[in-house]
């Protein structure tokens, strides 16, 4: 894993990105994007859209929401302690929770989904 530094209207911070088989994760701010070639289908890009997915490995710390908790966006959803730092996850959108795919003290890999949201 390595950082970044990001500056969005004159304001620092750092995202971390972690080298994958065929791109890249960025988790910035709490949500986790992976960066490579185009999705195949519509389908697969309207899930990753729905889906919150682990930065890197790590343990879930705290899961702050349950499956039909009505979300908005940018509201925590999981907390993951990784290399003795925390990282807030957060909905990416408005929406509710459809899914859960962690629980507190769970070990969880770099791109594992933890919270889907219902679409």
């Amino acid at each position: 894993m390595s950082w970044i530094e990001v500056v969005v209207a004159g304001v620092k911070s750092r995202a971390a990105v972690v080298r994958a088989r065929d791109g890249v994760w960025i988790s910035w701010q709490g949500m986790t994007r992976f960066v490579g070639p185009e999705r195949s289908s519509p389908v697969e890009q309207a899930a990753a859209d729905r889906e919150v997915r682990a930065p890197m490995t790590g343990r879930v710390i705290k899961v702050a929401t349950t499956p039909g908790t009505a979300v908005h966006r940018g509201d925590v959803l999981v907390v993951l302690e990784a290399m003795k730092m925390e990282y807030r996850l957060v909905s990416p959108r408005d929406g509710s929770v459809g899914s859960l795919g962690c629980k507190e003290g769970d070990r969880v890999d770099l791109g594992q989904v933890l919270v889907t949201l219902a679409s």
